[in-house]
């Protein structure tokens, strides 16, 4: 019960919420109760009062208990492994498809930091306010999200999905200003391919709002969520498939991108993105000499972060700015400050 839990819509659902049903569903019982109760035996309402109250109080109660039983067997349903305020990323049991049983996945697995980087990046969304391609994900988001998800995939059963809720800064009013939005998923790997289907894109946040009664939902393989935005289809590469305007899957042959050669090099050949292999010991250099730099690129090895490139003057006011809207902790305030103040 400590974490939120998914009720009959999919949503977050409290003990609380269940006691105030109760009370509605023994006021409507005792109302009614009460007029069939008159059209029998009269005016006689003090007799109903005590007799039959007791019985529609025990009524309501097995109604309530069979409820909050519901709700211990979907909490058991869902893992939390990382929350910040309402960002999340969670392990919790597989939505089927009608007339299916429950699907396996082949998790646990095991996905590089910048492989993972590198798929989410690549996901672009086009809504009606924005005909323009956009990326699904800032860079800030993936910061936070891509690590918590790589924890996921290997503590993930196969009969768990990774499911997930990021909020990240993005484009409104014709671009003249940024607002927080929530984009929510699920992510599985099953048949040597990743799937990713999202259930809020770029959706408008309010941090006023009780996720009890506006839960974060996420994509389900049943049926898409509501709303004109659509996943992107990515022409030229291998690899990708768009299964539904909300479902994307990357199989292993997907690479992150192609060096392109220049045009005076025309003889010479473009040069493939390489595919994973397995990292070999380096073996160490001879006394008195000192190794060579590592070089790290492609999506096979270990994620690079990002490296912001504005003023330190403009990197404070847009941390002051998260921190004013809530998504960011005080915590994580003073450590982003510092690190900031450290930099000059």
């Amino acid at each position: 019960m400590n974490n939120a839990i998914r009720d009959w819509n999919g949503g977050a659902c409290t003990v609380p919420l269940f006691f105030i049903l109760a009370q509605v569903l023994l006021a409507v019982s005792y109302s009614l109760g009460a007029k069939q109760f008159h059209k029998i035996y009269g005016g006689n309402m003090k007799m109903f009062r005590f007799r039959d109250a007791g019985l529609l109080c025990i009524a309501a109660s097995v109604v309530l208990a069979l409820l909050m039983l519901s709700v211990n067997s979907h909490a058991s349903d869902v893992r939390k492994l990382w929350q910040s305020r309402d960002q999340f990323v969670a392990l919790e049991r597989p939505d089927s498809t009608p007339g299916s049983s429950t699907p396996s996945n082949d998790h646990p697995v095991e996905i590089s930091s910048d492989r993972l980087t590198a798929i989410l990046a690549s996901v672009e969304l086009q809504s009606p306010d924005n005909k323009a391609a956009e990326r699904l994900f800032t860079k800030q988001s993936l910061e936070a999200l891509v690590p918590e998800m790589m924890q996921g995939f290997r503590k993930a059963t196969p009969g768990e999905d990774v499911t997930f809720a990021v909020i990240g800064l993005h484009s409104s009013l014709f671009g003249f200003a940024k607002s927080p939005k929530v984009t929510t998923g699920r992510a599985f790997y099953k048949g040597g391919q990743l799937n990713l289907i999202i259930g809020f894109a770029q959706q408008d946040f309010n941090e006023r709002e009780d996720r009890r009664l506006s839960p974060f939902i996420p994509g389900n393989r049943q049926t898409a969520m509501a709303g004109e935005w659509t996943l992107l289809p990515q022409p030229g590469r291998n690899g990708f498939a768009l299964i539904r305007k909300d479902w994307v899957a990357f199989s292993d042959e997907w690479r992150a991108f192609e060096v392109q050669t220049p045009v005076a090099d025309k003889n010479i050949p473009a040069v493939q993105a390489a595919p994973v292999q397995q990292v070999k010991p380096q073996t160490p250099p001879p006394a008195g000499q000192s190794a060579p730099p590592a070089v790290q690129s492609g999506p096979d090895q270990p994620a690079v972060r990002y490296q912001d490139s504005r003023r330190p003057a403009e990197r404070l006011t847009t941390l002051n700015e998260l921190k004013e809207k809530g998504l960011i902790s005080e915590e994580e305030y003073r450590s982003k400050r510092l690190e900031i103040l450290n930099g000059l």
